[in-house]
């Protein structure tokens, strides 16, 4: 049985912006977001380094989210994916209590 905790529904979305990035987690059946950042002293698009990928990743634990570390893997960048045919990268997120429910 699903439970709050448990549900693996939000994703990190970092595009690009008039300047720098945007950093926002929704919902993946919702179109507001949830948690929002404007990230305007990152470089511009397509610049996304490893270094702007950890520092993502940093943001959103301030916001209260974590990537799920399952999706860390060898064809990521540190759980972050380009989105095709968009300036963005996206992520698999969850709060700090979805994660913890989840044993990893």
């Amino acid at each position: 049985m699903a439970t709050e905790n448990c549900r693996r529904d939000l994703t990190a979305i970092c595009k690009a912006a008039d300047s720098g990035y945007l950093l926002q987690v929704v919902r993946d059946d919702g179109f507001e977001p949830l948690a929002e950042k404007h990230l305007s002293h990152w470089p511009d698009w397509p610049t996304f380094p490893v270094d702007a990928a950890h520092a993502a990743g940093c943001e959103l634990i301030m916001l209260g989210y974590v990537i799920w570390p399952d999706t860390v893997t060898p064809d990521s960048l540190i759980g972050w994916r380009a989105v095709p045919d968009q300036q963005a990268w996206s992520a698999k997120v969850g709060t700090f209590a979805q994660v913890q429910a989840a044993g990893i």
